[in-house]
């Protein structure tokens, strides 16, 4: 039919065109070759290598795997009165063997085909990765921004804070960050065993040689960044957890490439599933000042998680930072 010269009703005194459609025509029936087809593929992808699980007997009748988990995630699997683990089990048609907290055995998943095998594997890897998000981190990776000149002005600046601010509510030379561990957070991780941190060894001496030192060299051989004015976290500065110092570079570019930087280290963890990453980038800070320090802790600086500590059980004290923004705000 011609376009220009459609075919024309007419109805009710209104015209209508009728429009050319073609209709697609459908097999009634699909190909069984078609169906095995994408049957393979879907078990491919799912017999894929998993990290933490080990393929340990393939015979015809059966297949077994165990899978390297912190006894910490145990009670994930297993589920109230069990019934996660049965589920799983019902599902994919294995067997899984849970051991006892005090023990230090991986889990174990037998089934009749390396498919539903594998399958459930990554159905706990799921599991155990959805209840990493809700534990404490354990460990961090960070820029050490310990230079002597660093160091010498959060010293002068601390000593400003406590000689001009002293007054304000809850100020105290505990909230100050030791200056020997300063430091910009780049993210967190939560490590629960010696394989997790086994793990995490690997993918730092792999970080090192992939990603560190080849932007190092190509990308940041001419950057240099510094510490100018101060931040907090919070929207409200009578009541704030962290105050933090800015970094700044000589321009927008160097920036760029120093946030690709941090932001692909962190991307490089991220896969493992170990690092807990909340953020679509890195945020470029150092803590000066943290409410959580003043608990004592010999741990402090894990205190400083990117956003605004929240993991920290203990209870938080805000202090007043107004005069300090207004005092020392450039400093």
């Amino acid at each position: 039919m011609d376009v220009m010269k459609p075919y024309l009703y007419y109805v009710d005194g209104r015209c209508y065109r009728r429009m050319a459609i073609k209709y697609p025509k459908y097999n009634d029936e699909i190909r069984n070759d078609d169906i095995s087809k994408c049957q393979l593929n879907a078990e491919n992808k799912i017999c894929e290598d998993i990290e933490g699980v080990v393929i340990t007997e393939e015979t015809a009748e059966s297949v077994s795997a165990t899978l390297n988990i912190a006894n910490s995630y145990f009670g994930y699997i297993v589920g109230r009165k069990k019934e996660t683990k049965h589920r799983l089990e019902k599902e994919t048609n294995t067997k899984i063997t849970v051991p006892n907290q005090e023990e230090r055995l991986p889990v174990t998943v037998k089934g009749e085909t390396k498919y539903s095998v594998m399958s459930c594997a990554r159905r706990i890897m799921m599991i155990v990765n959805a209840a990493r998000l809700h534990q404490s981190f354990t460990h961090f990776l960070s820029i050490p921004f310990t230079a002597s000149e660093i160091v010498t002005n959060f010293e002068n600046f601390k000593d400003s804070v406590l000689k001009e601010c002293l007054e304000c509510n809850n100020i105290c030379k505990d909230l100050f960050q030791n200056p020997n561990r300063l430091h910009l957070t780049v993210g967190t991780l939560v490590l629960m065993n010696e394989n997790e941190r086994k793990i995490a060894r690997e993918l730092l001496h792999q970080c090192k040689e992939s990603v560190v030192l080849p932007i190092l060299k190509k990308d940041l051989s001419n950057v240099s960044c510094r510490l100018h004015g101060i931040e907090i976290m919070n929207d409200d500065p009578a009541n704030v957890n962290v105050l933090y110092g800015k970094v700044e570079f000589d321009s927008v570019e160097e920036l760029d490439r120093f946030q690709q930087f941090v932001d692909k280290v962190c991307e490089h963890f991220e896969t493992s599933g170990l690092l807990i990453n909340k953020f679509e980038h890195v945020k470029l800070h150092v803590t000066l000042l943290n409410n959580v320090f003043q608990h004592g802790s010999d741990s402090e600086e894990m205190s400083d998680k990117i956003g605004d500590g929240e993991t920290n059980k203990q209870r938080r004290v805000p202090f007043d930072a107004r005069k300090i923004l207004k005092v020392l705000f450039y400093f």
